[in-house]
């Protein structure tokens, strides 16, 4: 009775935050609210009442899709919704809402990823003046940890990460004693994982280690061409998290009508749903959005394409223009560097400032 108690909480989780998180009636939001659904509970909701829900935490889950899509929503819902043992005399003893252990990999040096996910020996690197305890350490075996953009990081990183999943073992910075890692990993992408392995920047066995289970995440503009009320419906769950509940039905009004009047219809929304949620404060502030015109940028890169297909550039003026190039997507000159295989003094000399504000 207590096993059967537990599931049945489980499945009043599941259906809560996977309902909460991603909504809209449109086809493309209910595929994904059904593949969250199987990464929780397998596509068999007796079996994994019978033996899985033991071992279903050791499958790694792999988020893909557009940036500002909800991968991370995606992750948390995953996470809350784990399996929790009920016991008579206590009860549920873990504390879900707080095991969920995310780190942006995109938004930290090297040093610090390794740091902040496998922690590190007081000494180990200039600055560590104290023992840190990493996620992967501090996640208890019902927790989750979430690596959003895991398809930015080093290489070296990536043989590390790899042995945590093939041997669910680590060691801190500075340290040789083995540490186990006994929760559930969630990684996200935005990226193409098959064009990064083919350009040697992401392994392929650390790709096979974490696609056990792949859910991706629709844009915003697959999820309006399918039903345009989606806009509608996402809107009020935004003004509802912007100014509460009492005013978002007319926020909500009032946002609509400004993007029917003042965007095209097929407005692609590149940013997705972070994207208009931020065109909900703009027009809440102001009474007016202006998208970043993308258009433009675009228009500066088919300039680039012509000028190299048509064979006009020198070496060094092509070196110039795809340094800027990358420069505008990595964003720093070590991540330039990096993809290039430059020295990151080489790749600073290079940056044309005049290209790299067109590109804005």
């Amino acid at each position: 009775p207590a096993h059967v108690f537990a599931c049945f909480f489980q499945i009043r989780r599941a259906f809560h935050f996977t309902f909460r998180s991603i909504v809209g009636g449109s086809m493309p939001a209910a595929r994904l609210r059904a593949q969250v659904w199987q990464s929780i509970f397998t596509h068999d909701l007796r079996r994994y009442q019978r033996a899985l829900y033991k071992t279903l935490g050791d499958a790694t889950t792999l988020v893909t899709g557009p940036s500002g899509t909800g991968k991370e929503l995606v992750a948390r819902s995953i996470a809350w919704s784990r399996y929790l043992p009920f016991e008579p005399e206590s009860g549920f003893r873990e504390k879900w809402l707080e095991q969920f252990y995310p780190l942006n990999l995109s938004a930290l040096s090297p040093t610090l990823i390794e740091s902040e996910l496998f922690g590190h020996r007081r000494g180990a690197f200039t600055g560590a003046v104290a023992d840190n305890t990493g996620w992967l350490e501090v996640c208890p075996p019902l927790g989750t940890v979430f690596l959003d953009e895991i398809g930015e990081v080093e290489p070296a990183i990536q043989v590390k990460l790899l042995r945590v999943l093939e041997t669910r073992t680590f060691q801190r910075l500075g340290e040789s004693r083995p540490r186990r890692f006994q929760g559930k990993l969630v990684a996200a992408t935005n990226r193409d994982l098959a064009a990064e392995i083919r350009s040697g920047h992401f392994r392929s066995d650390l790709y096979y280690r974490l696609c056990a289970d792949i859910l991706v995440t629709p844009s915003l503009r697959e999820r309006i061409a399918d039903s345009p009320r989606e806009l509608s419906d996402l809107l009020v769950v935004l003004a509802q998290r912007a100014v509460g509940e009492e005013l978002a039905e007319e926020i909500a009004r009032e946002v609509e009508a400004w993007i029917r009047e003042n965007l095209e219809p097929d407005y692609p929304w590149p940013g997705n749903v972070r994207e208009l949620a931020q065109c909900v404060n703009n027009i809440l502030i102001r009474r007016d959005y202006r998208p970043a015109r993308l258009d433009e940028e675009s228009g500066v890169r088919d300039r680039l394409a012509e000028e190299y297909l048509s064979g006009a550039l020198t070496a060094d003026d092509l070196l110039r223009r795809y340094c800027t190039l990358v420069y505008a997507e990595a964003g720093s000159y070590e991540e330039t560097a990096r993809r290039l295989g430059l020295d990151r003094r080489t790749v600073k000399s290079r940056i044309d400032p005049a290209l790299l504000r067109e590109l804005g």
